[in-house]
């Protein structure tokens, strides 16, 4: 009897310290309601912090960090329309369907060639030379539930927010076999502007 008692004590110390870290983890990461948030582990999310601060200081492209499909958000696409042609050339758009509260079609671009990655890295912090030295960290609340108004799948960490003295990113990333690669990027502001 006591050694059932015993490990009935255990189990539920178990259980009750997973809901604590879990809710630790939701608090910290401050996620609203209603959004689709998958958290990475501690280890993960520091590497590619490391990875994403280093491809921002990088004065070359970071080639690694520029390895695979690469979206442009809404709003940052939006900013750089001046540099459509350049940036444009066999590049995908991404039409977008974004209820802010009201339907607002918008347009991203997908950047699949290093070529395309290059030019686009380069422009952005030519745009916005305080990314080089923003400060990463974790994405507010706002800045959670701006990103997951412009996309059609959860949220999946490692995800991050730029801070600039005028400006703040969302930098969602991809962690695979030890390297973190950029997946997607836009700068937060209202999406309502997009409204024509």
């Amino acid at each position: 009897m006591k050694t059932i008692k015993y490990a009935t004590r255990r189990i539920l110390t178990a259980m009750f310290m997973f809901g604590t870290l879990t809710a630790v983890t939701c608090i910290a990461q401050d996620v609203p309601k209603g959004v689709s948030y998958k958290p990475a582990t501690t280890e993960i999310n520091a590497k590619a912090k490391v990875a994403l601060e280093r491809a921002l200081s990088d004065t070359n492209s970071p080639q690694n960090f520029l390895s695979q499909t690469i979206s442009c958000g809404p709003i940052l696409w939006n900013d750089l329309k001046a540099d459509h042609e350049s940036l444009s050339k066999d590049s995908t758009p991404v039409t977008m369907m974004l209820s802010v509260p009201d339907p607002v079609q918008a347009e991203g671009r997908g950047f699949r060639t290093q070529e395309q990655w290059d030019r686009f890295w380069k422009l952005v912090l030519n745009k916005y030379p305080g990314l080089r030295r923003g400060v990463v960290r974790s994405a507010h609340a706002n800045e959670i539930k701006f990103y997951w108004a412009t996309i059609p799948f959860d949220i999946e960490e490692p995800f991050f927010a730029i801070e600039t003295p005028t400006d703040v990113f969302v930098a969602n990333l991809k962690f695979e076999k030890d390297t973190t690669t950029l997946f997607w990027l836009d700068r937060v502001d209202d999406l309502r502007k997009l409204k024509k």
